[in-house]
């Protein structure tokens, strides 16, 4: 290196340092502020909503209380008690009335309810048992002419009973409480028996028993309990949101009080919470920025189960991407379901992260951590004081929203950098051209000497360092021809030395090719194998005419393959999905189609639930025969055909069966028959698979595919291409011909594939009946 450009470097170094090290303490300093400034907004806010969310609740218990000691309610309880006792003698039950309230329960009730249970309730899970109850019931919900949610404006049921006047005359003053103070629901309970004698707004609850009736283990019933334990007139319990079945699984929470007349306690005062307030008070009605939380920051209530108690503002402000971002973060399928539903992330969205934790041990702090959405965030979090409650409450704003103004600060001190570091190399050059100029003459020489002249004069003469440094050269030239002949000699080593370890690396190379070849061979000899055991496609065609597979392995063997055969009058198709692809996948298609000839062949079934039944037997029995557990299996869906009758009989193993009814190319009418959620293998909880019998008309196709051709990644964003644009892909090319749609399909695929590798197998299978 020159000493020119050694000078210039170390004037450049020394100029660097300094700016660096004064940059870098600018920047921090300045972060270091914007921190403190950031998270002493965030306490300000949580202590704000914190102050908030507690004297609102303080409010809801003086209100339950003061309600409670209200004469008008005192007496409500009295006469609705004295009604509910004698309703069954005052009123005549009819058998028209009763089916009008089981029809209730089947076609109402029950079908919004399982849309938000992982189990399906049946009717005898809630209907009641008791006379009374029954005619209580068919008055006020199921003879009830207002639709569900509106029961409560229904004021008399135009009878003369002592319960129909005590609701005519109390009905509206507790109706009109209610939507003044924004609770859900008022409950008047009898607390000797546990009976809901009233309630506004005549849920499936209402005059059910706490004590021994269908919701006697909700927290409904346990605030019931709470307060009938206690002999303190001014008690009051509160439970947290729990699913609640009445209000269809939506998580509900309850405050009680017990009802006393003078001294003599005669019932129990509960109120189904509201959410809104809560939800208002944490979203500052939605107005984040007027509080100081930006675009990004929210405030949020987490319960003892670790999920929220309020709204999250990324699901009000942009659902599509918050439902789609909680899908890629891992949330269950099942919960995504009952937010989407509900519209609401209240005791559904879990937030477990570092905050939650040292909230809920009783710390109040600030940190930076990740959030439940995977974003580092700062946080201020501490737990919140409202007696019988669990809960902690978070105030969190994005860090790169937090920063913003730190990251301007950045760009504005690494343009000032870049415009010194100019300055300082300018400036270096100019002084080290003034040192470097006497020694130029010296270079000239010394260049000389560097093309191989030995003979080059060396002119210049000086008394200083440089002189001496001559006078070194001229010595240098005459050790400069000894030096090149041990330099030839060297090189001659070094060369036999490369060759000798060239041809090395050759015969390595040439072993490595030899063994990948063979590895080749056994792969592309397993391809054969694995195609013998794919029915033909002619044999195909034969026996069903109208048909497409699209069959594309990721390797030369595949995971995925498809099955055909007969059974008498019937035309049994499969398309499988193997655990695994390449050779291990193979090696499980082979015992999976091996298994379904065992089947119909050797144990002589038909019907598609009792072959897959069988067939997870013999998977089973193969991967465990030497004792040990094997996880292998397989995902299917199993079709048999009737073309004469179009009678289609289905069984599927986590893989559905898609219906294409008619000439409609939408993909809302396409319909869907799920396969039971396990596997063909070794699962824990295993049971019967179902069978399904589907009557088709002429021209309607089915579709059986497995996970490869959605969970292909393309486009370009390079995500995934997902269920709901292959549903609608099938349904725009189904009036084609099978052959047309086979090409398309196929054509499409590698569209959206473009240059990303294919991950999975893919098999998709199309008949037309």
């Amino acid at each position: 290196m020159k000493i020119g450009l050694r000078l210039t470097i170390l004037f450049f170094t020394i100029g660097f340092s300094s700016i660096t090290v004064i940059g870098y303490l600018s920047y921090d300093q300045a972060k270091t502020a914007l921190e403190s400034e950031s998270f002493n907004r965030l306490t300000a806010v949580r202590e704000m909503k914190a102050s908030q969310i507690e004297d609102y609740f303080q409010e809801i218990r003086s209100q339950v209380e003061t309600f409670s000691e209200n004469h008008s309610v005192i007496q409500a309880m009295a006469d609705f008690k004295e009604g509910f006792r004698k309703v069954q003698n005052e009123v005549v039950a009819t058998p028209e009335k009763e089916e009008l309230l089981k029809l209730y329960y089947k076609d109402q009730f029950l079908p919004e309810l399982n849309l938000n249970l992982k189990k399906v309730a049946i009717i005898e899970d809630f209907y009641p048992n008791e006379e009374r109850v029954k005619l209580l019931q068919e008055l006020y919900i199921s003879a009830n002419p207002n639709p569900a949610g509106s029961k409560h404006f229904l004021t008399s049921t135009n009878d003369s009973s002592t319960y129909n006047l005590a609701h005519i005359h109390y009905h509206p003053i507790l109706r009109n409480f209610l939507e003044k103070f924004g609770f859900h629901d008022l409950f008047l309970v009898d607390d000797q028996t546990g009976d809901i004698v009233y309630s506004v707004f005549k849920e499936v609850d209402f005059a059910t028993s706490l004590t021994n009736g269908p919701f006697k283990s909700t927290n409904f019933a346990r605030t019931f309990r709470s307060a009938v334990s206690s002999d303190k007139k001014d008690f009051i319990s509160i439970v947290d949101f729990e699913p609640y079945k009445p209000s269809y699984n939506q998580h509900a929470s309850f405050i009680s009080c017990p009802i006393y007349d003078k001294n003599e306690r005669i019932g129990v005062l509960i109120f189904q919470m509201p959410i809104d307030k809560i939800n208002n008070i944490m979203t500052n009605r939605q107005q984040w920025s007027k509080v100081g939380l930006g675009v990004s920051g929210e405030t949020y209530i987490v319960g003892h189960d670790f999920t929220l108690r309020n709204q999250s503002r990324f699901l009000i402000e942009d659902r599509a991407h918050y439902l789609e971002m909680i899908q890629e973060i891992g949330v269950s399928q099942d919960t995504i379901e009952m937010i989407k539903n509900f519209g609401s992330t209240v005791g559904l969205q879990k937030v477990e992260t570092e905050g939650t934790f040292l909230a809920q041990s009783g710390e109040t702090d600030t940190r930076i951590f990740s959030d439940y959405r995977g974003v580092d965030v700062l946080s201020a979090y501490r737990p919140l004081h409202i007696e019988g409650l669990d809960w902690s409450i978070l105030s969190e704003i994005d860090e790169s929203e937090a920063f913003q103004a730190v990251d301007s600060l950045k760009q504005s001190i690494v343009l000032v950098f870049l415009v010194l570091i100019l300055l300082i190399i300018l400036t270096s050059l100019l002084f080290a051209r003034g040192i470097t100029k006497p020694i130029k003459a010296l270079t000239r020489s010394s260049k000389e000497l560097a093309r191989g002249n030995l003979d080059a004069k060396i002119h210049v003469k000086r008394a200083d360092e440089i002189g001496i440094l001559a006078l070194s050269f001229k010595s240098m030239r005459d050790s400069i021809h000894k030096l090149v002949q041990d330099l030839k000699d060297i090189n001659s080593n070094l060369e036999n030395k490369v060759a000798h370890r060239t041809k090395e690396l050759q015969l390595q190379k040439d072993l490595m090719e030899e063994k990948n070849l063979e590895i080749l061979d056994s792969i592309t000899y397993a391809e054969r194998l694995q195609q013998a055991i794919l029915p033909p496609l002619k044999q195909v065609v034969d026996k069903v005419e109208d048909i497409f597979i699209l069959y594309k392995p990721k390797d030369i063997v595949s995971g995925d393959f498809y099955w055909m055969a007969s059974r008498g009058d019937r035309i049994l198709i499969a398309a499988v999905d193997c655990t695994g692809h390449g050779v291990p996948g193979a090696m499980v298609s082979v015992v999976g189609s091996n298994g379904l000839y065992r089947c119909i062949k050797e144990y002589g079934l038909s019907k598609p639930s009792e072959i897959l039944d069988q067939l997870t037997d013999i998977v089973i029995e193969t991967f465990e025969a030497d004792g040990t557990e094997v996880k292998d299996g397989m995902d299917i869906s199993l079709c048999s055909i009737d073309r004469e009758s179009r009678l289609v009989e289905f069984a599927g193993a986590n893989n559905p069966l898609w219906i294409s009814k008619g000439e409609s190319t939408t993909a809302e009418s396409i319909i869907e028959i799920k396969g039971d959620k396990q596997p063909i293998g070794s699962f824990e909880h295993r049971k019967p698979f179902t069978n399904h019998s589907i009557q088709l008309e002429k021209g309607d196709s089915i579709y059986m595919f497995t996970d490869g051709f959605a969970d292909q990644f393309g486009g370009e964003k390079g995500k995934k291409f997902k269920y709901k644009p292959f549903r609608k892909l099938i349904a725009e090319n189904s009036n084609l011909p099978m052959e047309q749609q086979r090409t398309h399909l196929d054509y499409s695929f590698e569209k959206w594939r473009g240059e990303f590798e294919q991950v999975d197998d893919i098999c998709l299978i199309g008949v037309r009946l």
